[in-house]
């Protein structure tokens, strides 16, 4: 299996998945909200540009050096 093929299991699995599971726990406990066809789409289309961030943006194995790259600050 490839990294790439890795990666995108991940972001589905992690990103998806346990994110979306995350805010329908938090929307019907903390909120008190009903949960209907509608809530469950509004917190996937929530979760998915935020997962794309988190999974395959900021977990990206050169991430931190493109930001430091960036930022003109030095790794050692």
């Amino acid at each position: 299996m490839t990294i790439r093929k890795l990666r995108i299991i991940e972001f589905l699995l992690i990103g998806l998945i346990v994110n979306s599971l995350d805010n329908i726990i938090a929307v019907k406990y903390a909120a008190g909200a009903e949960l209907d066809l509608g809530t469950l789409v509004r917190i996937f289309l929530f979760v998915v540009p935020f997962a794309i961030l988190s999974e395959l943006v900021v977990d990206h194995p050169d991430f931190w050096k493109k930001i430091m790259k960036f930022l003109k600050i030095e790794l050692r």
